[in-house]
């Protein structure tokens, strides 16, 4: 399977993931990679497609190595590059029998909370 490094100037999302072991067929617990290429359309640049490049399997510092299809459009200098959590592994809602959590406010100043709420769900009976 085809990799590609992508080389970014800045830090990269800490909450992009990886997963050494994905696949293009395999994604589980690695986000995916999508880009859209730009075009200059006066002073704005505008895209007309998403495309996705597959999923992330490294990140060294500012590199994040990707899987890819062979003959999978790649992207160019200047495109937008932009991920998706893998829904597979991030669930939205809590699972399990119980959840322990701990709120601190380190102000000296008087806080007051208003509400804490959270959805759960039981993963099984």
């Amino acid at each position: 399977m085809p990799t590609i490094d992508l080389t970014f100037p800045n830090d990269i999302n800490v909450s992009v993931q990886f997963n050494p072991t994905a696949t293009t067929t395999n994604t589980k617990g690695a986000d995916i990679i999508y880009f859209t290429p730009t075009i200059l359309d006066g002073v704005h640049d505008t895209s007309t497609n998403i495309i996705e490049l597959g999923p992330a399997i490294a990140i060294n510092g500012n590199i994040i190595t990707v899987y890819h299809d062979v003959g999978a459009q790649l992207p160019s200098p200047g495109d937008f590059i932009m991920f998706a959590k893998n829904r597979s592994a991030n669930m939205s809602s809590l699972l399990g029998y119980f959840a322990k959590f701990r709120i601190r406010n380190n102000s000296t100043d008087k806080a007051e909370m208003y509400s804490i709420s959270t959805e759960i769900i039981e993963s099984s009976k």
